[in-house]
């Protein structure tokens, strides 16, 4: 496993969701790397709203007070930078002077904390103007979603992280989508499974209080409650299953008044990451009801594995990713079938095919997934130097 080294990583910002990099970041952490975490780079364009406006305040409130980066709990935190960034990322111009801004505030802090020989990892398909600015020995592309696709992406984010494909020394993909698709000229690419933190996604007996006396079999998804959740295929369940307790479980923006007539469905918010397996381990099958569109076709969901590893049967709509997961998980083709595969999978929710579910997630440890990319990215980097 790599350590004592300073890697730099751009992505969403720490801590506001346990996105792919956060977890392999943790695994970094925990064998003494240091890492500089990159935020709030503003991958969508934003709307004339409270949400989007108390969103931009957080973000230039980062930017411009200076703030401790020590982790509130035992964990050992990044050291955390939110350069200023302005989110019009069509605009040429735009784009130099956020390159300009950025690259400076981290040159700043490398320097501060005397970093040395530093690796670039980016998710973000914006970043390319920024790859050979920061002295970085080697530079990755993780790329973790088709952001072109999102709703309200910037126009030029396709262009643009082409550009950055044939930059950076190599790429990393966690679809067969996102792999084939972006495929560099070096021919450095790399599939990367998403993984699970089996430790914490442990089933337990200390429900929390919101679910402790519900009515079972309890049917539950957690997670973003994005545009790309089929709402109304989860309404059609739980209006075909009125014996069963529907829950879900994430933040969201999104209309659900139809559901609270209904007796058996319960919306719980948002949960901190650290108290989901209280819980989900009151669930008796894990829905995955995405719709089938180019930004989830390309997507590997994470919860598919975090489901595994509590020991839950998993119905999911006909997802690339899920689809290899097919002898352990109900895969739906239509519609119809989904909804008819949650009793089966209630069905099969026993001693036996769970324990293959939780042996399963074992095989996608984030510390083993973390350990094979870096293996990679040692190479890679060896080879760059051999012929610098």
């Amino acid at each position: 496993m790599i350590s004592n080294r300073d890697i730099i990583i751009f992505n969403d910002d720490w801590g506001r969701f346990p996105s792919t990099l956060q977890h392999v970041a943790r695994v970094l952490l925990n064998n003494k790397n240091r890492v500089f975490w990159i935020g709030s780079l503003g991958l969508r364009r934003p709307k004339i709203n409270y949400s989007d406006f108390l969103r931009a305040l957080q973000k230039i409130s980062k930017v411009f007070l200076e703030r401790k980066t020590e982790s509130k709990t035992n964990e050992i935190a990044p050291i955390q930078i939110d350069p200023l960034v302005i989110p019009l990322h069509d605009i040429k111009i735009i784009r130099c002077l956020n390159t300009f801004t950025i690259s400076r505030k981290i040159k700043k802090v490398l320097k501060r904390y005397k970093a040395n020989n530093p690796i670039l990892i980016t998710s973000a398909p914006i970043t390319h103007q920024l790859v050979g600015r920061l002295n970085e020995t080697c530079s990755i592309y993780y790329c973790v979603d088709d952001y072109s696709k999102m709703e309200d992406a910037f126009r030029s984010l396709a262009e643009l992280e082409k550009k950055l494909v044939e930059k950076v020394d190599g790429v990393f993909a966690v679809s067969d989508y996102l792999f084939l698709s972006r495929k560099p000229k070096n021919s450095r690419s790399y599939f990367a499974p998403q993984g699970v933190d089996t430790d914490h996604f442990t089933k337990t007996m200390d429900l929390a209080d919101e679910v402790k006396k519900i009515n079972r079999p309890v049917i539950g998804f957690f997670g973003l409650i994005a545009a790309w959740v089929d709402l109304d295929l989860i309404y059609d369940c739980v209006n075909k299953y009125p014996d069963y307790t529907f829950v879900l479980i994430g933040k969201t923006d999104r209309d659900l008044s139809r559901f609270y007539k209904c007796k058996n469905f319960l919306y719980l918010g948002a949960v901190e990451y650290k108290y989901l397996p209280r819980y989900a381990s009151a669930f008796d099958a894990g829905l995955i009801p995405f719709e089938l569109k180019e930004v989830t076709l390309a997507a590997n969901p994470l919860k598919l594995l975090e489901y595994f590893s509590l020991g839950i049967p998993v119905v999911s709509t006909n997802l690339p990713e899920a689809k290899k997961f097919s002898s352990l998980a109900f895969v739906a083709g239509n519609r119809t079938e989904f909804i008819s595969m949650i009793e089966l999978a209630v069905n099969d929710n026993n001693e036996e095919s769970n324990r293959k579910r939780i042996e399963k997630a074992k095989e996608y440890s984030w510390n083993s997934i973390t350990e094979k990319i870096f293996d990679i990215v040692l190479n890679i980097e060896s080879e760059k130097l051999r012929h610098s």
